[in-house]
C-alpha cells in the first residue's frame, strides 16, 4: 500500500519526533509550561494556514470521496482542534490567540504546505498534509496520556475515535490515489511527505527550544 510505503521511507523521523524531548517531557509532565505555550501558540497558527491548505485542495479533489474527506478534514481543523488549543490557552495563561507571530519552522513548514497547495496535483497536496494529521494519531497511540492535567487533555485529542477514523480515512484515500499515480507521480508525493515529515520534527523542535528569529 502506498501509504505503508511512505511511512516506511519516513520511519527514522518518525521514531525521532517518538523519542523528541518536548513529548517524553509532556508525557512525564516535566515540560516547562513556556515551552507548551509556545507549542500552543505556533500550533495555533499552523492549523489557520493549514485551513487555506484544505480549501486549496479541495478545489483540486478528484473525486465526491475526497472532497468528503477534506471537508472533514477542515472540521477537524477549525473545530476540535483549534478549540482544545483556545481551552488549553486559558489553561496555560494565553489571553489572546489574535496578531501571533510565525516561528521559523512554522513558517517555513506552512509555506511548503501552502505551495504544495497552490502548485501542485492532488496526490501531492494530499501526501503533503499527511504526517501531520497521521504523526499526531501515532503519538496518540504511542504516549496515550500525561502526568500533567492539562498536557493529559491535550494528548487525550488524538486518542479520539473519531480522529482515528478521519485518519484512516486519509489513508485510504492516499492508498486508493497510489494505485492509479505513475512511477513519477508517486515519487514526487513521496518526496513532499518526507519534507513535511521533516518539518514535523522540526516543529518539536523549535517550540521545545521555543525558537525565534535573529532579527528584531
Amino acid at each position: 500500500m502506498f501509504s505503508r510505503e511512505l511511512r516506511r521511507a519516513a520511519n527514522p523521523i518518525w521514531r525521532d519526533i517518538l523519542r523528541h524531548p518536548f513529548l517524553m517531557e509532556l508525557r512525564d509532565g516535566t515540560l516547562s509550561k513556556e515551552s507548551f505555550k509556545f507549542f500552543l501558540a505556533q500550533d495555533y497558527v499552523f492549523l489557520k494556514d493549514m485551513t487555506r491548505c484544505l480549501a486549496l485542495a479541495l478545489t483540486k479533489s478528484s473525486d465526491e470521496e475526497a472532497t468528503g474527506l477534506l471537508s472533514e478534514m477542515h472540521a477537524s481543523s477549525t473545530g476540535v482542534e483549534l478549540e482544545a488549543i483556545r481551552r488549553l490557552g486559558e489553561r496555560v495563561g494565553i489571553t489572546s490567540f489574535e496578531g501571533l507571530s510565525y516561528a521559523p519552522a512554522c513558517y517555513a513548514y506552512t509555506r511548503h504546505l501552502l505551495c504544495t497547495a497552490l502548485s501542485g496535483p492532488f496526490a501531492e497536496i494530499l501526501s503533503s498534509i499527511t504526517p501531520c494529521y497521521w504523526s499526531y494519531k501515532e503519538i496518540g497511540d504511542h504516549f496515550e496520556g500525561s502526568a500533567d492535567p492539562v498536557y493529559d487533555e491535550w494528548v487525550k485529542t488524538y486518542t479520539l475515535e473519531g480522529y482515528a477514523r478521519l485518519v484512516s480515512r486519509i489513508l485510504e484515500v492516499l492508498d486508493r490515489i497510489g494505485v492509479t499515480a505513475t512511477k513519477g507521480e508517486r515519487e514526487r508525493a513521496g518526496a513532499v511527505f518526507l519534507t513535511s515529515s521533516e518539518y514535523e520534527l522540526m516543529f518539536w523542535d523549535m517550540a521545545y527550544r521555543r525558537e525565534g528569529w535573529r532579527h528584531p
